[in-house]
């Protein structure tokens, strides 16, 4: 059978010009391939894109949330139980009454959670209830001003009758910039 693939005779020019229309014809096909694959992989990798961040943008306060718990709590509990298994370590006993002594130490430090003191702030409490007590003293001035009668003395009586005597008589005045009458010659 292998005998009878190698006694046939292969045409080396056929073949060559076989292989280049095969490779032409799937270049061809590349292309096309290529050109109907490159819209879609651009508007995947866009969605990728926006996927990405919208996952990011929830997953940040998830992190930040994380982080701040790391920060506030577990890092001050692993130290109080730190320096908490060092003490009883520093006691005396054998080597395993003390890492026991450790153990137990350290453990009740790290689940014990830390008491924070409440600062009372008094100066800042007594301005406060000065501030509170000045606006009450304000709004019942404003108050107990508005219930005062206003009387404008500047203001006309429009009650007055108007048939009463005028202040001042209405006679003629003479001009101001006429001359004075001449003087009548003196009796010499």
């Amino acid at each position: 059978m292998a005998s009878n693939i190698l006694d046939k005779k292969i045409d080396l020019d056929q073949a060559r010009l076989e292989a280049a229309s095969l490779v032409d014809a799937v270049a061809a096909q590349a292309g096309r391939a290529a050109g109907w694959a490159a819209p879609r992989v651009n508007r995947a990798r866009e969605e990728f894109i926006k996927a990405a961040k919208e996952a990011q943008l929830r997953a940040q306060p998830v992190v930040d949330q994380a982080r701040t718990r790391v920060i506030e709590e577990y890092v001050p509990a692993a130290q109080r139980a730190a320096v908490a298994a060092q003490e009883a370590i520093n006691t005396e006993g054998t080597l395993t009454e003390r890492a026991q002594r450790a153990a137990v130490a350290a453990k009740q430090a790290a689940l014990t959670p830390e008491v924070s003191v409440k600062k009372k702030h008094p100066v800042l409490k007594t301005f406060c209830w000065i501030a509170v007590a000045g606006c009450a003293a304000g709004a019942a001035y404003v108050i107990w001003r508005r219930s005062q009668p206003v009387e404008d003395p500047w203001a006309e009586e429009y009650w007055a009758d108007s048939t009463d005597e005028p202040a001042v008589s209405e006679a003629p005045a003479a001009p101001v910039d006429a001359p004075a009458e001449p003087e009548a010659p003196a009796a010499e």
